[in-house]
């Protein structure tokens, strides 16, 4: 897949102090880069609202992606209990 990023997907990875969370992100997007199709993508799941719009699950945060076509946009990366309050 072709894999782009937003500046905001960047500016929330530059506020997680974890390590961790933050090696478990790159791998999630060297992954997405290396896959076929977005479903391959460990945690991925469809929102139900909006067709074109997703989430990958990572411990206590989620990333929302949006899929078109062969195409991943990693927009951001927020603690679940806001996800759902600032994505989409």
């Amino acid at each position: 897949m072709i894999v782009k990023y937003r500046k905001s997907f960047f500016n929330d990875i530059q506020k997680i102090k974890n390590i961790k969370q933050i090696e478990e992100i790159e791998f999630i997007t060297e992954f997405a880069n290396n896959c076929i199709v977005a479903e391959e993508i460990p945690g991925f799941k469809w929102l139900r609202q909006y067709p074109d719009k997703a989430r990958i699950e990572i411990a206590p945060f989620r990333m929302g992606v949006e899929v078109n076509g062969n195409t991943i946009i990693f927009k951001r990366v927020i603690r679940r209990s806001f996800f759902y309050l600032q994505f989409p």
